[in-house]
């Protein structure tokens, strides 16, 4: 149990290499969305937005902006109704 663990911990720490200009804080989030940074920490609040607590502030990797914006993709324009084909 304890080997695997520890296999565990190694390949999370591989998966997890810290890249310079990988994270992002909360108010160059909100700045790329064009939305309020309290927006941003609400969603990291929710679950919704992955990030990482350092003290007091967050910080989003790349990755994680990325996949969040991914999940909410949408080719529907908003107010754009859907035809019916028939």
């Amino acid at each position: 149990p304890y080997i695997l663990e520890l296999a565990k911990e190694r390949e999370f720490r591989k998966n997890f290499e810290l890249e310079k200009g990988k994270f992002f804080r909360t108010d160059t989030v909100a700045e790329i969305l064009d939305i309020e940074p309290e927006v941003i920490r609400d969603l990291i609040r929710k679950g919704e937005l992955f990030a990482i607590k350092i003290g007091k502030s967050y910080r989003v990797t790349e990755a994680d902006l990325q996949e969040f914006l991914f999940q909410r993709y949408t080719r529907k324009r908003s107010g754009e109704q859907r035809r019916e084909e028939g």
